[in-house]
């Protein structure tokens, strides 16, 4: 027979499981909390309701274990819906920040974890030291102290509200106390471009370089598309008659040496645009240099139609084509930008024209039109001026006589 206490601003029940083998009493409990505006009428038959409910639940072993450790359950989540519903990316990246979750919280019980210790453990992140992918500059000193950056931490704490959030549905906690933590704010970064005539000196300093790596930044400059996306372009994908380029898959590299091909981010990634004669006449340069390396390879070459390959034709890393950019941009003392910056510039350049934002967006792959405002409010900025000149122009008062 369930019974149930006063408690807080709810009722424990507490369901009678018998006695363990040693003769100890084993009894199974819940917190339930009614609706604020319930009368006492209205609670005390929902109570009842309540009572005989978790008593079934019990009866039948659908009762979740309250005593349950969070690493037990983020194992069971990982299992049950990890799995099945991350894309393989997402859930590599998820193991990796819940090995360090775990060694922190993993043995708390999910019950006893509050907004008090979530809140210390995001501070204990903020550490020398903890970041293991460790960066140095030009002179061999050790990056940001070996810190993990806001964002990163950031991400632990979605992990752990995601996952926390999954034990509410499972009826393992009440609360999500995720919901009430303090994360640490991500501090604006400003977003690196380069602008036109930075472009053009660029794309000169890049004549002296390997045509591999000349035709993929020629493309990520002239179509804005991601790094993965770029490694993912198979020959297919290009048709040089009516010069247009589809994107519908990207490489990724989820470590270990492994390389995955997955769609696009989004489902607007799936797309495709026109390309110009310039990137067409590098192509068509380029894939003759490829079948010329087909041929040096022999029978140790892999035919899987990427573009960008090893030098067996099996799919190149993602990180070479970055760790290759980086060095060139120090070699000839360019302004600094990651690869990602190119997406950045091809976007700029292209708003700094007066290509419509939707066109844009299109172009970029991003779900809405609003995120492409979003993200380059800066170049439409830049714009307002010339708009309030032109408009001057057109209305110019100085030419109306009186």
């Amino acid at each position: 027979m369930a019974t149930a206490r006063k408690k807080g601003k709810g009722y424990e029940i507490r369901v009678s499981c018998g006695c363990d083998i040693h003769g100890k009493r084993i009894s199974k409990g819940k917190i339930w909390i009614p609706d604020p505006n319930a009368t006492p009428k209205q609670i005390e038959k929902e109570l009842e309701r309540q009572k005989i409910l978790f008593e079934e639940q019990v009866k039948h072993g659908v009762c979740p274990d309250n005593n349950m450790r969070f690493i037990d359950f983020s194992n069971k989540w990982l299992e049950v819906y990890g799995k099945n519903n991350l894309s393989i990316k997402a859930y590599a990246r998820y193991i990796e920040y819940l090995k360090r979750i775990n060694e922190a919280i993993g043995h708390l019980k999910l019950k006893d974890i509050n907004p008090v210790i979530l809140n210390a453990f995001y501070r204990s992140l903020e550490a020398d030291g903890l970041n293991h992918h460790k960066r140095y500059d030009e002179d061999g000193n050790l990056i940001n102290n070996g810190r993990l950056a806001p964002k990163t931490i950031l991400e632990h704490h979605r992990v752990i509200s995601k996952i926390l959030a999954t034990a509410v549905k499972w009826e393992y906690i009440e609360k999500n106390p995720a919901e009430r933590a303090d994360p640490p704010k991500v501090p604006y970064k400003e977003m690196h471009y380069l602008d036109e005539e930075q472009t053009r000196e660029m794309l000169m300093c890049l004549n002296d370089e390997p045509i591999q790596y000349r035709t993929m930044i020629m493309i990520l400059v002239y179509t804005g598309i991601r790094r993965g996306e770029l490694c993912g372009l198979e020959w297919k994908d290009i048709d040089f008659d009516k010069r247009v380029m589809h994107i519908c898959r990207s490489s990724q590299y989820i470590g270990d040496k492994k390389i995955i091909t997955k769609e696009p981010k989004t489902k607007s990634g799936i797309r495709h645009f026109a390309i110009s004669d310039t990137l067409c006449r590098m192509l068509k340069e380029y894939r003759r240099w490829q079948i010329e390396q087909r041929f040096k390879a022999g029978s140790e070459w892999i035919d899987t139609d990427r573009l960008f390959t090893q030098w067996n034709g099996l799919p190149i890393y993602p990180d070479t084509v970055t760790d290759w950019f980086s060095k060139f941009i120090k070699r000839n003392g360019l302004p600094y930008v990651t690869l990602h910056s190119l997406r950045h510039t091809n976007a700029t350049l292209m708003i700094a024209e007066g290509m419509d934002v939707c066109v844009v967006s299109k172009r970029l792959g991003h779900a809405s039109s609003s995120t492409t405002l979003n993200i380059y409010a800066h170049a439409l900025q830049s714009k307002d001026k010339v708009a309030a000149d032109s408009l001057e122009n057109v209305l110019n008062l100085d030419r109306i006589s009186c």
